[in-house]
């Protein structure tokens, strides 16, 4: 009997256990089937919810093997996330199911895995919004051999491709372009730079350019001709005056460029006079240019960030100055700027090797000339370095021309080097800026081919005299409320032996072919000035400017225009035949005789001229003779002072 419950024992025991067995399994593969059926609904939902975006179609279709869509535009999985409604929404698809790899077939928990890993990747796939299109597979080709071992989820061979396809490679970044030189920061605040920060006239391949300059400037010593002279801003006393009216722009057609810019106003007439290179020769080359401020066309490469060659008329900032009003801190600049070229024609190379930092080489035809003037033209250059947002240094030297009319032996170095430093910057403030600008310029000419024309950088080497150029200006801005107001502080001197690069007043039409016997530049000459300005600006448009300036200059030597002004008795609307390179009568008729050379002095004083006795004869006998002897009576003499105190008013507009 005992022996007979013992089987039953063992035998009950067997069966509970075959049962819980069972039971385990029939557990396992239910909670199987239910992972597997909330698993592919989630995923087919989040397939429909992909198809239903504007963007998702297209990635879709890079993953998927070519599959015709359904007519009402979605895909079986469709149907068969609708036919779950019982399936959790809140469960994640890739959540681990809560049950024990005890409680899971190891076959079943592998099966799980893997269709929770191809539901990672078709998640991944469908994330993807930047993937690159791939091609469609080709249809002859054999499948691989993984994709076709594993199982095919319901809805179709599209899921099946696109469950079993590796997510797309992210796209490698690209390389980005070098930035545009000087574009980062904001360089506005800089003395000879426009302060636009706006381009309202800007077109795709041309960006037009318009400006309006006017002023109304009072002299004290109030010349009765109204002309005033040494200087390249100030020209007319007690007349309102146009004094640059401009239009033009730059062409950009891919790497083609160039610029165009007309001149109107006094500047078409004041600037050409102090060339003297067109009276080399034939062909009024004064007249051709004389309405042109800028004019080159030349090609970008796309080397580093950039590489220009340009060729024609193109601006010079040797002195620092913009040879644009609107563009400087003040109107009248030091000497330094105004007797430096404010152009070049040749060919210019920019080369940016960074952004902060340009090197360009000129060949040019001369020192601010249109023509050549001797057997050489001038070698030349510019490096411009801004390493802060607040420090800028530019660089010019020049050399090599032969820039004298009639001198083809005499050449000439020059240097100009500036910086500036903006060293106080708050815009939320009332006083938002303050910045200061530095030039220093030395320059000299040497040789020469006849004697009494030959001069030297050093003094009197050789029995030579010493023909240099040394000059230094300083000016300090401050600017106000948000730049609607600014003020300027500032000045320089000058030193020039020789006077080959001091202004020639235009002393009875006077220019720099002619010259006057009035005002002579000669090897040994002297020329010392100083100057001073105070600047008011108000800003209401970063387009317009208001300014209010008053200044006071001075040299050592008469220079500025006096009271009885530099026009001689009739000259210019009665007896216009008069030779500016002649001495005049009192009458105002030409004596016939121009300068015979000083050599008494340095001075530069005509009444010591080699011919003023001839001069005084010839006016003498023109003014009809009779008694008396011929005398310094007999020649008109221009009103010349050592100092100028003048006011002006300007309005300038830039577009």
């Amino acid at each position: 009997m005992n022996k007979l419950i013992r089987n039953f024992n063992v035998e009950r025991d067997r069966d509970v256990k075959n049962m819980e067995t069972l039971w385990r399994k029939a557990v396992g593969i239910a909670v199987f089937c239910c992972t597997f059926i909330l698993t592919f609904a989630f995923a087919q939902a989040s397939s429909c919810y992909a198809q239903a975006q504007a963007p998702a179609p297209k990635e879709l279709a890079s993953l998927n093997e070519p599959a015709p869509p359904s007519p009402a535009g979605t895909t079986n999985t469709t149907t068969t996330a609708a036919a779950t409604p019982a399936t959790s929404s809140k469960e994640s698809p890739t959540q681990p199911v809560s049950t024990t790899d005890a409680d899971v077939p190891p076959a079943v928990a592998k099966e799980l895995d893997a269709m929770e890993k191809r539901i990672e990747e078709l998640e991944a796939a469908l994330k993807a919004k930047d993937a690159d299109a791939q091609p469609a597979a080709d249809p002859s080709a054999t499948p691989d051999a993984s994709a076709a071992a594993a199982p095919i989820p319901f809805g179709g061979p599209s899921v099946a491709a696109s469950s079993s396809a590796a997510p797309p490679p992210a796209p490698q970044d690209k390389k980005p372009a070098p930035a545009d030189p000087f574009s980062v920061d904001d360089w506005t605040w800089l003395n000879g730079n426009s302060r636009n920060h706006d381009d309202p006239l800007a077109m795709k391949y041309f960006d037009p350019e318009v400006r309006f300059d006017a002023n109304y400037i009072e002299d004290y010593n109030q010349p009765k001709d109204h002309t005033m002279g040494g200087a390249t801003e100030s020209f007319r006393n007690g007349e309102f005056q146009l004094e640059q009216a401009s239009f033009g722009g730059d062409l950009r057609v891919g790497n083609v460029r160039g610029r165009i810019l007309t001149m109107f106003g006094l500047f078409a007439t004041t600037t050409p006079r102090n060339d003297g290179s067109f009276g080399v020769g034939q062909w009024d080359l004064r007249g051709a240019y004389k309405y042109i401020s800028e004019a080159w066309g030349g090609y970008h490469f796309n080397v580093q960030h950039g590489l220009n060659i340009d060729a024609g008329i193109f601006v010079s900032y040797i002195g620092l100055f913009s040879y644009y009003n609107f563009d400087n801190w003040t109107y009248q600049p030091s000497f330094v700027s105004s007797n430096t070229p404010w152009f070049f024609n040749g060919l210019r190379i920019q080369w940016f090797p960074k952004e902060n930092l340009k090197i360009e080489p000129w060949i040019i035809n001369g020192w601010q000339s249109y023509a050549k003037y001797n057997g050489h033209l001038g070698l030349g250059g510019q490096i411009l370095w801004r390493p802060h947002p607040w420090l800028s240094f530019v660089f010019n030297n020049y050399g090599m021309g032969t820039d004298t009319l009639g001198v083809p032996g005499r050449s000439r170095l020059h240097t100009d080097d500036s910086v500036e430093v903006r060293y106080y910057h708050h815009p939320d403030k009332f006083l938002d800026s303050m910045a200061f600008s530095a030039t220093g310029d030395l320059g000299c000419e040497y040789g020469g081919t006849q004697p009494g024309t030959i001069v030297s950088c050093h003094n009197n080497s050789g029995g030579h005299p010493k023909q240099s150029f040394a000059g230094w200006m300083v000016y300090n801005r401050f600017q106000f409320k948000k730049d609607l107001f600014g003020v300027t502080l500032g000045g320089g001197v000058l030193d020039n032996p020789g006077r080959y690069l001091t202004l020639l007043p235009p002393i009875n039409g006077a220019d720099a072919v002619s010259g006057s016997p009035y005002f002579q530049g000669y090897p040994g000459s002297i020329y010392k000035a100083w100057d001073s300005t105070i600047t008011f600006d108000w800003m209401p448009s970063q387009f317009t400017t208001f300014r209010f300036e008053t200044g006071y200059r001075y040299a050592n030597v008469p220079y500025w225009t006096g009271r009885q002004g530099i026009t001689p008795p009739g000259a210019n609307y009665t007896n216009d035949l008069t030779n500016p390179a002649h001495f005049i009568c009192s009458n105002g008729a030409d004596s016939g005789i121009g300068a015979g050379g000083i050599v008494a002095n340095n001075t530069g004083n005509y009444l010591q001229d080699l011919n003023i006795g001839a001069a005084e004869t010839a006016c003498f006998n023109i003014e009809g003779g009779g008694e008396g002897t011929p005398g310094i009576g007999n020649i008109w003499q221009p009103d010349m002072r050592k100092s100028q105190w003048e006011n002006t008013i300007s309005i300038m507009v830039k577009l």
